[in-house]
């Protein structure tokens, strides 16, 4: 029983005196993107060869504590036999990326993007289905267009190396 009693006593002491490790630092609200924007979508299908082609924008609260090669707009392009997987958008040092998540023809993708906010990098993985499609088909090829879309900020959160970011 004075082990039980012990316990009550110290355990919200203890829970007081312990640090909060998930604090977050001032100004790191602003560091999400409140949007993203994906426009001039085109998806080109046939029986051996695909192609997409669109453009990407992220925006934020405050533009002067961001550091983010997409704030001013990337294109991302893939082609091949099938569209590939781990595609790299035209912004230097891999700062946005997308992979298909379901069949191509589908246009569902999974776009991942870094950027740096109060000296530390963030990143959002975002589920994208580019709805409604306008597709033509002619001579064995398909060819959709999409967007514009605005496209909510999916799983964002900061890099962190340490317990303590």
């Amino acid at each position: 029983m004075r082990f039980a009693n012990s316990i009550a006593v110290l355990l919200p002491t203890a829970i007081l005196a312990a640090p909060s490790s998930l604090s977050a630092r001032a100004g790191d609200e602003q560091c999400a993107p409140t949007s993203y924007t994906l426009s001039n979508y085109t998806l080109s299908t046939s029986g051996s060869y695909a192609f997409v082609d669109f453009n990407f924008k992220s925006t934020f609260t405050d533009n002067s504590i961001i550091n983010d090669a997409v704030i001013d707009g990337a294109n991302c392009k893939a082609d091949g036999p099938t569209i590939p997987n781990n595609n790299e958008c035209r912004v230097e040092g891999r700062k946005l990326l997308f992979d298909l998540r379901g069949p191509q023809e589908q246009a569902f993708y999974q776009i991942t993007h870094t950027w740096v906010c109060n000296d530390a990098t963030w990143m959002s993985g975002n589920s994208v289905k580019v709805e409604p499609l306008n597709c033509v088909d002619n001579a064995g090829t398909r060819i959709c267009s999409g967007g514009p879309l605005s496209i909510v900020p999916q799983n964002v959160r900061k890099i962190c190396g340490s317990p303590r970011c």
